[in-house]
């Protein structure tokens, strides 16, 4: 007897690739870090929340060493490895490192951590792979993806617009309420600008959120035409699946009638392997609906076995077992 699976086995089978998603978490929020600091000045500014956002930047940067180290360690070749991978230890220059004079422009090398932030979206949506994802795992990544991009779009926007609201003031052309000056406003715009809706009540004004805009558009169409594609993907296939067990069942079931029209397996045979395909399909009413609808249908005999014979002989093949599980069930 196969052992029953726990109830709640639905709830904890694995539908997103963790690592992966707090890699790309973790890389755009160090990011984050560095645009954060380089808009307000907070080591010349505020220097008690300089250090606060320094010392989460070195946590952060201890959570990439320790996977380069790891990497580093399970390497064959360290040779190799370092060729493809010192650049991301450049990437990993601290805050803190800032502060020294002359090294104010290190923080820009932060950005290099896009580079493996993309292939962990890459990996997400399994381009590329030998393996395959089911299509709801790839439609979790999906969504958790275009969330990360938006949260981050507006994260920045709202840093660079709240930066330059006061030259936007002093500036007569520039509209100060296009300006996305609140987090709520920004997550709106950024999910406007995703989706390439665009209604117009905001509009960024600084080079960087502009920049920003531009990065969301691009990025956007392609992960939600990606996002729409995959969804029919999955209507589609679900349907798909449906219809060929729908046609699975009637085969088998003719196939079964036509064994027992031409005397090869007895009644007892016959109701007790028309039992078992009913019982095998009792998930799918509508596979058990067709079966009453197909029933007189399926029930008449050929009138000429030997167009059939071909099919015969392949229900003949699928059901060898059968009038030995017969004979056992009536010795039972």
């Amino acid at each position: 007897m196969s052992e029953q699976k726990a109830w709640y086995s639905p709830f904890t089978k694995s539908l997103i690739n963790g690592h992966d998603i707090v890699f790309l978490t973790i890389s755009l929020l160090s990011i984050g870090i560095i645009v954060f600091d380089s808009i307000n000045d907070l080591r010349n500014s505020n220097s008690s929340d300089w250090t606060i956002l320094v010392t989460i930047d070195t946590v952060l940067l201890g959570y990439f060493i320790t996977i380069l180290a790891d990497s580093h360690s399970k390497s064959k070749d360290r040779a190799v490895w370092w060729k493809w991978n010192f650049w991301q230890v450049f990437a990993l220059f601290p805050l803190l490192g800032t502060a020294i004079p002359g090294l104010g422009w290190a923080g820009a090398l932060r950005f290099l951590l896009l580079v493996p932030a993309i292939q962990a979206i890459f990996r997400l949506l399994n381009v590329a792979e030998e393996g395959e994802i089911s299509i709801q795992k790839r439609i979790t990544h999906l969504f958790i993806i275009v969330s990360l991009l938006i949260l981050a779009g507006a994260a920045l926007a709202l840093m660079f617009e709240v930066q330059y609201e006061e030259r936007c003031a002093a500036d007569i052309s520039c509209d100060e309420g296009q300006l996305v000056l609140s987090l709520e406003d920004a997550v709106w715009w950024a999910i406007e600008t995703t989706t390439t809706v665009g209604y117009g009540e905001f509009a960024p004004k600084s080079l960087g959120a502009r920049v920003v805009a531009s990065i969301l558009l691009f990025v956007g169409i392609g992960l939600f035409g990606t996002l729409a594609a995959t969804l029919s993907q999955l209507f589609f296939s679900n349907q798909m699946w449906r219809n060929s067990q729908r046609e699975d069942f009637l085969v088998r079931l003719h196939l079964l009638t036509e064994l027992h029209d031409r005397k090869e397996i007895t009644d007892a045979q016959y109701m007790i392997e028309k039992k078992r395909l009913v019982e095998a399909h009792e998930d799918d009413t509508l596979l058990l609906e067709q079966m009453d609808k197909s029933q007189h249908q399926i029930s008449k005999k050929s009138a000429d076995i030997n167009e059939r014979k071909k099919r015969v002989d392949e229900a003949k093949k699928f059901f060898d077992e059968v009038a030995n599980n017969g004979d056992s069930e009536e010795e039972v």
